[in-house]
């Protein structure tokens, strides 16, 4: 497990999560986007394969069928879904 830092522009807030850096990144874009709407009380959108998932520092594109882990995502870094 590691924890990141989520930022949502649409929503403008940031959310820190504990992941399992072994799922694939579009496992983990699904599980966050449910969570953050259902606080948020907002619908989810019904695609979410639009979703991505970018790592702030080096303005990566994280590859969907990856994990985190294979994605060199570590903890203490702050993502952005859009």
């Amino acid at each position: 497990m590691i924890l990141v830092n989520i930022f949502i522009p649409l929503i403008d807030k940031e959310y820190e999560f504990k992941l399992n850096e072994d799922v694939p990144v579009y496992w983990i874009i699904e599980e966050v986007s449910a969570l953050i709407c259902q606080k948020e009380q907002f619908t989810l959108p019904s695609n979410t394969q639009k979703f991505m998932l970018y790592k702030i520092e080096c303005s990566q594109t994280l590859s969907v069928s990856l994990s985190l882990y294979e994605n060199d995502i570590k903890n203490g870094d702050r993502l952005i879904l859009v």
